[in-house]
């Protein structure tokens, strides 16, 4: 906008000049006109003396002070929206009439010692006390240094079970006895009607030098048994009827019987 305003000045002002120099061209002509009966001075006419097209373009253009531009100054329009602040959420206000802290005394702090309390012993457990032992039997000097199952053994019912034993007389002389055998015990009990005799009789005895001998037993009920050698000294028939003194020449051997 500002040079088109530019350029409106600059042609109103070659117009004035324009309209200067025709009015000075006029005056000009009258001043210098003769009067009657003189002879007439050739004044060159208004437009031989304008200036041509080529000549008003090698003007320069005149000098137009422009203005500056008017801006106007900011207006500070006073709002309707009072300037009140803001209490964010953590903006707690201060407590008033606060009260002063309570003066901290050093109170010590009672000990309570423990008093000796005597411990009461421990309850006394009960031993594992085995069993009286039965008064020691009377084997009449006879010992049984071995009695084995063997392997050879078939353990189901009614099969053979294989055993051996070994028997010293340390007496040095012949030892009378009735029944020598093993002697099967099942639940607890003592199965005299499944006696397995392996030497005996009414006038049996045991010689000096012992005896060594293999034999098996047959036992007709499955079920856990165990197996020891035994003898009998109190006469045949109180012996076979599973009555007297039956004395145990070795320790008891489990087995099981399917």
């Amino acid at each position: 906008m500002n040079k088109t305003l530019t350029y409106v000045v600059a042609g109103l002002g070659i117009l004035m000049i324009l309209l200067l120099i025709v009015v000075f061209v006029l005056v000009l002509q009258n001043v210098l006109s003769p009067g009657e009966g003189t002879e007439p001075t050739l004044v060159p006419s208004a437009q031989a003396l304008a200036p041509t097209v080529t000549q008003l373009a090698e003007l320069p253009p005149p000098a137009i002070d422009v203005p500056p531009t008017f801006t106007p100054l900011p207006t500070s329009e006073a709002t309707d929206t009072p300037n009140i602040p803001t209490v964010g959420p953590t903006d707690t206000p201060a407590p008033t009439n606060t009260l002063p802290p309570p003066t901290l005394t050093n109170t010590p702090v009672p000990v309570v010692l423990p008093t000796n309390t005597p411990v009461p012993p421990p309850p006394v457990q009960p031993t594992n006390t085995p069993p009286p032992a039965p008064p020691p039997q009377d084997s009449r000097g006879l010992t049984a240094t071995s009695f084995n199952i063997q392997s050879r053994s078939d353990f189901r019912v009614n099969q053979q079970v294989w055993f051996d034993f070994n028997i010293v007389n340390s007496t040095g002389g012949e030892v009378p006895y009735n029944r020598l055998g093993v002697l099967p015990r099942k639940g607890g009990t003592d199965r005299f009607d499944w006696f397995q005799q392996s030497y005996g009789g009414p006038n049996a005895t045991m010689k000096p030098q012992g005896l060594n001998h293999e034999d098996n037993i047959k036992l007709p009920e499955a079920g856990t048994y165990t197996l020891r050698l035994a003898i009998c000294f109190d006469g045949w028939e109180t012996c076979n009827s599973g009555g007297g003194n039956w004395v145990t020449l070795s320790q008891e051997v489990p087995v099981t019987i399917n």
